[in-house]
């Protein structure tokens, strides 16, 4: 597909920026919009092969590829993705462009171009077999009587900064639940005290000389007499 300089500008610009800082880009909301809205040209770049319209670029082509090829495996193959983005394709594609695709998505991945320090997901070749297979049949594109659509691409993850505020905010949140436990225990047990036979406080008088108090003696109920011989 033929595309203007400043198309082209503005997806090489949007492919670099994405390798440098790919968590800067809400893929969910399908951006950068230029590498989505050109995705054939980008599968293009990631196979190393000749890309009609390509102007000279301020950056050598094997960083094209290397940004293109990182773009296909963090985004078009990342775990869970659905045929469509799978594949780089629209809902509305041709049969040509299907199978142009997956041609190119099959050398992409197939060892033989392996390039070193990157590696493919070990089930690439078996997930693009099967996204071709499923979206190459209309009665599967259809399936239980709804057209399929693309799901949406998972959302961005939380900077790390501020997982850490969530976590320091949890710790807090123990360790006031802790001191409130320990007060209440505490607090409880002052109240209870030791208590006497009865259940109730034992109070003991105490003398003016200092000496504890005798107990004194447990009155005995009298005998009962028996009846008059």
């Amino acid at each position: 597909m033929s595309m203007t300089p400043t198309d082209w500008s503005r997806l090489l610009r949007a492919l670099l920026d994405f390798e440098r800082t790919p968590g800067r880009f809400p893929v969910a909301l399908r951006e950068p919009r230029p590498l989505f809205e050109h995705i054939g040209s980008v599968m293009l770049l990631a196979t190393g092969r000749p890309v009609e319209g390509l102007p000279a670029a301020p950056v050598s082509g094997l960083d094209l590829r290397r940004a293109a090829r990182f773009f296909v495996r963090t985004v078009m193959l990342r775990p869970g993705s659905d045929p469509f983005t799978l594949l780089g394709l629209k809902t509305d594609f041709e049969p040509a462009q299907l199978r142009a695709h997956y041609r190119l998505m099959i050398r992409l991945t197939h060892p033989d171009f392996e390039v070193a320090d990157e590696r493919w997901p070990a089930d690439a070749a078996t997930r693009i077999n099967l996204a071709h297979d499923l979206l190459s049949s209309p009665l599967k594109r259809v399936g239980g009587g709804a057209p399929m659509q693309p799901r949406p691409l998972l959302p961005r993850p939380a900077p790390a900064r501020e997982k850490a505020r969530t976590g320091s905010w949890s710790a807090r949140a123990r360790l006031a639940l802790t001191g409130t436990g320990a007060l209440f225990m505490a607090g409880a047990f002052l109240l209870m005290g030791p208590r006497g036979h009865e259940g109730s406080l034992s109070v003991r008088r105490v003398p003016s000389d200092g000496r504890p108090a005798s107990t004194p003696p447990r009155s005995e109920a009298p005998e009962q007499e028996g009846p008059p011989p």
